[in-house]
């Protein structure tokens, strides 16, 4: 046993007090004469044995008394094993801040109960103790030991965090920032609602300078309705064209629920509402058709209400929708006249012929797909050039010469695409198409129609090449008549034959236009639409309209937040780094030189969404798994500070010695009271 105040035991010297008294009993006997004491009835004396007895016996309850007192006043207790406090605690409080923590407990919201508890903790030490707060925030304040005013002050400042960092990264940082102090003894509480998406007790790592206490505060309504992605099912925007986009809504709680609404809010206009229904724990893909009617950046939103964790009722994201398409078409001598019907006579095409020795490499920059029609070699420049606006992004489309040199093939296996090899004079009917790809999908009103195939004289095989690529069209023999090849961002698609007489009559033919024309269009592809706050942190874009050499930042549409991202040219794009800036969901406006060329979204992760959480007894098996110096303690504030110190120092002795103390007090009263009383003999004569 040991005292938390051992200088009060001086107050066992009180004792000598009712030893005095007793030793030299203070008390005067006084003689009252009666006249006659006749009439007085016989009593029954005390023997002089019998009041000994009851002096020793006060004598013992008033020590003893005194003692217990003493002891209660100097805090007794069984020291816990291990301590090892002698020169002042380390207290690291975990207090989570996450989304989840807006749910609501059985008094108030999470992260209110989790404050109070955390005050608690800190109230129960000394002022000599040393203080780390940690939150989902890392914050500048929290990297640095406070004293318990500076603990307590900081703990008023938490709010609600968009940030959500894994249990890794919360013990690393904790750790890095214990360094700074020279305590020996480390205590760790981590208060959380204790996410199963987020946490894993057993990656604490616990040693005996160390105790660990887990705090739970669990959350009453574990229900939450989350938007968690989107998606067009056509990637290609015009102008008056009809798109049909996609969500899905999560019922992450076991609630059915019926009627939902969703809406869609495109450039702040409502264009499109559905109501669902979601069973709980399930969830459903949302469709939504409606027509575009503007051209440029679109800032569109989905929107859903649910309270009380709201991060994830709004889905922000952007696409394009451009005027036309630019195709350079580089080619030999003259201009091909069926490639200028195809791509020429098309307002949806911005078509810019140009000579395969006269390239203009400013439009080239420009442009979505570059043609090559007929180009007998490439110069290293030219090679160079289209090497990289393929790896950024850019659709090369080759129609083969009639007589090629090898700089063609070296240039094709540098990115690792497949080669034009013999040239075969045979003549060859197109014999499949494929259906499933995106040149022809929706293309065809009935697939089990008998087609009219197009006819080859003469065509050049194609082979090798890296995985991935993709037969558009087939000919009998097995050769590809048109195959594409993936090239990181980009893409090269190769036809073997080309777009003149001498090759046949694929150029004319009314099912190789529909493939060469939705090449043209889905060279629009777009990108993607939102940015996932914390997970990508990179995003390459296109600056074709903008001017000027000046840095580009990022500036917040619904706050004064502006940065200046990273920055990496890639050919025809640049890569923007966010490293960690953006921390709130919404639109981000692209400024160069004072002008906006272009939108990003960004989205909280919806990690957060899920509230499923480990309940006591699961923590309570966690915590026994992971080491003998985890305890698990309720966050309820009315205990929270008594479970700290018995956890902490032992168990309290204290209040065993009060109540000692006070029934050695009412035992003397009873004593004096009812011990030894002279009682009447009331059956002898009178």
């Amino acid at each position: 046993m040991a005292f938390a105040n051992p200088l009060l035991l001086i107050g066992l010297s009180a004792i000598l007090v009712p030893i005095i008294i007793h030793l030299f009993n203070f008390r005067r006997y006084k003689t009252i004469y009666f006249s006659n004491v006749k009439m007085l009835e016989d009593i029954k004396k005390k023997t002089r044995r019998e009041q000994t007895i009851q002096q020793l016996v006060v004598l013992a309850l008033r020590i003893l008394g005194i003692a217990a007192l003493v002891f209660a006043f100097a805090q007794p207790f069984i020291p816990a094993k291990g301590q090892k406090n002698k020169n002042g605690n380390l207290v690291t409080v975990f207090l989570d801040n996450s989304y989840s923590m807006e749910a609501n407990s059985e008094n108030s919201a999470l992260l209110y109960e989790a404050v109070d508890a955390a005050k608690s903790i800190v109230n129960a030490f000394d002022f000599s103790d040393d203080f780390v707060l940690t939150t989902h925030d890392f914050t500048g304040e929290e990297s640095h030991i406070l004293n318990k005013d500076q603990m307590l002050e900081l703990l008023d400042k938490v709010q609600i965090s968009h940030n959500s960092h894994s249990f890794n990264e919360i013990l690393a940082f904790e750790k890095n920032t214990c360094t700074n102090s020279q305590k020996g003894h480390v205590v760790h509480y981590y208060i959380s609602d204790y996410q199963k998406n987020n946490f894993n007790i057993a990656q604490l790592k616990v040693d005996s300078a160390t105790h660990t206490f887990l705090v739970p505060v669990p959350s009453e309504d574990r229900n939450n309705v989350s938007i968690d992605s989107c998606w067009f099912m056509s990637p290609v925007f015009k102008v008056g064209n009809q798109v049909t986009l996609m969500a899905r809504i999560h019922n992450y709680g076991d609630k059915d629920l019926n009627m939902l609404p969703v809406k869609l809010y495109v450039n702040d206009k409502q264009k499109a509402i559905a109501a669902i229904d979601i069973k709980g724990g399930d969830y459903i893909d949302c469709r939504m058709a409606y027509s575009i009617d503007e051209k440029g950046i679109q800032c569109a939103r989905l929107v859903i209400e649910d309270a009380p964790i709201t991060f994830d009722d709004q889905l922000f994201f952007t696409y394009q929708v451009t005027d036309n398409t630019s195709i350079a078409v580089i080619q030999d001598k003259e201009n091909n006249r069926f490639l200028q019907s195809l791509y020429g006579k098309d307002s949806v095409f911005n078509y810019m012929p140009m000579m395969y020795t006269q390239v203009n490499y400013t439009q080239l920059k420009g442009c979505d797909v570059v043609v090559m029609s007929e180009v007998p070699r490439l110069s290293s420049g030219l090679a160079d050039e289209i090497g990289k606006f393929v790896k950024a992004g850019g659709t090369l489309l080759v129609f083969p010469a009639k007589e090629m040199d090898n700089s063609w093939n070296q240039f094709l296996r540098s990115l690792g695409t497949g080669t034009f090899g013999a040239l075969s004079k045979r003549e060859l009917k197109c014999s499949a198409i494929n259906t499933e790809s995106v040149y022809f999908k929706g293309a065809l009103s009935n697939q089990n129609e008998k087609l009219d195939m197009p006819v080859t004289l003469q065509h050049y095989s194609i082979g090798g090449g890296s995985h991935g690529n993709e037969v558009i069209m087939m000919l009998e023999n097995g050769d590809p008549l048109l195959v594409g090849y993936p090239v990181e961002k980009g893409k090269v698609i190769l036809s073997s034959v080309a777009m003149n007489d001498d090759f046949g009559n694929a150029h004319r033919h009314a099912i190789e236009f529909v493939a060469l024309h939705n090449i043209g269009l889905m060279s629009s592809l777009q990108g993607k639409l939102y940015n996932t706050i914390g997970i990508d942190q990179m995003q390459a874009i296109s600056l074709r309209s903008a001017t000027g050499d000046g840095s580009i930042s990022l500036k917040a549409r619904n706050s004064k937040d502006e940065f200046i991202p990273e920055q990496r040219s890639l050919g025809n794009e640049t890569a923007l780094y966010f490293h960690n800036q953006v921390q709130e969901s919404g639109f981000y406006d692209i400024v160069k030189d004072g002008a906006v060329v272009g939108t990003l979204a960004f989205n909280q992760d919806r990690k957060e969404s899920n509230l499923d959480c480990y309940d006591k007894d699961e923590i309570d098996n966690m915590a026994h798994a992971a080491g003998d110096n985890i305890d698990v303690i309720s966050a309820d504030t009315h205990d929270i500070a008594k479970s700290v110190t018995d956890k902490l120092n032992g168990r309290p002795l204290w209040m065993y010695f009060l109540i000692l103390a006070l029934l050695c007090f009412l035992a003397e009263i009873a004593v004096l009271r009812f011990w030894g009383k002279p009682t009447i003999n009331k059956n002898e004569d009178k």
